[in-house]
């Protein structure tokens, strides 16, 4: 019988868009939406555990679980380096292994899961429309068998379902970062600019002459140009260069 709660499209989406409004960022999002769906597969003397992978440029950016148990089940792929979430991430792909103890597609990772008490997994991958990114849902179990065919459908129009509200989230923390990336790189052009004066001042020369000394510094030294220029400023008493936004 199907479960009345993957029944409702609209119902999982509501969900979904509610756990995005209620996070602060794009891992705490992943977290309780680890839990959101571990929740929706379990059934009664049938716990499911969830694992969210999340891989940007094929490494590893992100990993959410519905609990500690999921999270060491997911960190043993990346002992591997390979398992069922990671191929499924990377070659945008299901992958469904109904019983462990009899399947020999890794052999020692299906050695160690086994002795984690673990039967079956199921690993759908989230469609993101994003080269950079991609992202996986991963469902354990203790017993053999516990996704049948029915189980296996739910799962992969679930994904469909919340993938939306993944790609927002994702999109959200690639802004973000971006954002902070920008912010950063202002404040290291502000106190080289500061420097930069300073050396103009002192040493009656161009901007572009100030410039090469402090990068003929920063060479020497081999430290990064804003250490450099920070250093300068605060022999000159300037103290701290800050950056402001309006």
């Amino acid at each position: 019988m199907e479960d009345p709660q993957l029944a409702e499209p609209n119902s999982v989406v509501a969900d979904i868009q509610d756990l995005l409004l209620d996070t602060p960022d794009v891992e705490a999002f992943l977290e309780e939406l680890a839990r959101h769906s571990a929740s929706m597969f379990s059934t009664p003397g049938n716990e499911v555990y969830c694992g969210i992978t999340l891989m940007r440029r094929h490494s590893a950016g992100t990993v959410a679980s519905s609990g500690e148990r999921a999270r060491l089940l997911d960190e043993l792929q990346y002992a591997f380096d390979d398992g069922p979430c990671l191929r499924a991430c990377r070659e945008i792909t299901q992958v469904h292994i109904p019983d462990f103890a009899k399947d020999n597609t890794w052999p020692e990772y299906n050695k160690i899961v086994t002795e984690h008490g673990i039967r079956s997994v199921l690993a759908v991958p989230f469609p993101l429309s994003d080269e950079a990114a991609t992202a996986g849902l991963n469902l354990y179990s203790e017993h053999a068998h516990a996704f049948d065919q029915s189980a296996v459908q739910r799962a992969n129009d679930y994904v469909q379902q919340a993938s939306k509200g993944l790609r927002l989230a994702v999109l959200i923390a690639e802004h973000s970062q971006t954002a902070t990336n920008l912010r950063a790189a202002m404040e290291s052009r502000t106190v080289i600019d500061v420097a930069t004066g300073i050396i103009i001042a002192q040493n009656r020369c161009t901007q572009q002459e100030a410039m090469e000394l402090i990068k003929k510094a920063s060479s020497n030294r081999n430290v990064k140009l804003r250490v450099v220029a920070q250093a300068i400023v605060e022999s000159a008493g300037g103290g701290t260069v800050e950056t402001y936004f309006r």
